[in-house]
């Protein structure tokens, strides 16, 4: 007889075989998250350039023609050159937001043994539920938006784990709506939070800390960082760094800010935000395995509950037929 695996070893099987699927298919799970990803930082940073081009010519426009000496023609103009990058980073964050439910089929048919072949596929089964779907979100956001007060700060952790599989139950699940998604979700951690939560240890230590550091020290042992940094700094240097710094003075605060110093956290910061996004593959696969685990595990558990109905009920009929006999 097989030994039974023990919960511990069943999350480790869980997040190492997730790392083989992740890299097995990495190529697809590139392109598919290239732009979700990518588009988010270029729409920000075509945004900020913008501004930036425009605050260092405007004094020259000004002098040069008075109907540039006008403030809501300023703004506006302000808000025309900006609205490029507003779009792609829109266009990029539902992107990604779809990517977050999409991503769940995918390992899903994976799982299963099939082969990632039409990532947009997927996208559609989730995009053609778009009304549910954003209805969904705002139920989880109004979840944490609640909780997110400090003195409640531990529910939204105990909330975080028993909703963690809530994606995988909306992705999978086509016949449950939003809430009913949740509550499914809640269910199938139930009896299962302590193994839940030791995978998201797990995949907050790959995805949001060990990967990211590696790559940002990568970044500053290779110069990378300064680099990059040289376009934020001068972008930086436009805030009144100085008027800020006199208050932290006047309030004895003994740091002063510096631009670099700036620049060089925004850049890493970007740098992190782009390794945990391309990452979300990876932490979807391991979720949908412990889903379809728990959804086994429960289905066995609602078969087994109606064998031991049945047979009760054969029983009370036998002894009926007894007292009947006699």
């Amino acid at each position: 007889m097989a030994k039974k695996e023990s919960a511990f070893a069943g999350i480790m099987r869980i997040f190492f075989n997730g790392i083989k699927l992740y890299f097995l298919n990495f190529e697809k799970f590139f392109k598919y998250m290239a732009f979700p990803v990518l588009g988010q930082i270029a729409g920000v940073t075509m945004i900020f350039f913008a501004s930036y081009v425009f605050t260092l010519h405007v004094s020259d426009l000004t002098s040069k023609s008075p109907i540039f000496d006008n403030i809501p023609l300023v703004f506006m103009m302000l808000l025309l050159l900006t609205l490029p990058g507003f779009f792609i980073f829109c266009k990029a964050f539902w992107d990604y937001l779809i990517a977050m439910a999409a991503l769940n089929s995918m390992a899903s048919s994976i799982l299963e043994g099939s082969k990632l072949e039409d990532t947009g596929m997927h996208a559609e089964l989730i995009k053609r539920r778009a009304g549910s779907y954003i209805w969904f979100l705002m139920l989880l956001s109004l979840i944490y938006l609640v909780l997110s007060i400090p003195i409640l700060w531990g529910l939204l952790a105990i909330a975080f784990v028993y909703l963690t599989l809530s994606f995988q139950v909306f992705a999978l699940e086509e016949d449950k709506s939003a809430f009913d998604a949740i509550k499914t979700s809640v269910n199938l951690i139930k009896h299962n939070f302590g193994r839940t939560l030791f995978l998201l240890f797990l995949l907050w230590v790959a995805s949001y800390w060990l990967v990211p550091g590696l790559i940002s020290w990568g970044f500053e042992t290779g110069n990378l960082c300064g680099f990059f940094s040289y376009p934020v700094d001068k972008y930086v240097q436009l805030l009144p760094l100085n008027d800020f710094n006199n208050l932290l003075s006047q309030a004895h605060v003994p740091y002063t800010l510096k631009s670099y110093t700036i620049a060089k956290y925004v850049v890493l910061t970007i740098v992190a935000f782009a390794v945990t996004g391309f990452a979300l593959p990876f932490r979807c696969l391991c979720c949908t395995e412990l889903y379809k685990e728990l959804v086994k595990r429960n289905y066995a558990g609602k078969i087994a509950a109606e064998k031991l109905v049945q047979r009760a009920q054969s029983t009370r009929k036998a002894k009926k037929n007894i007292g009947d006999e006699d």
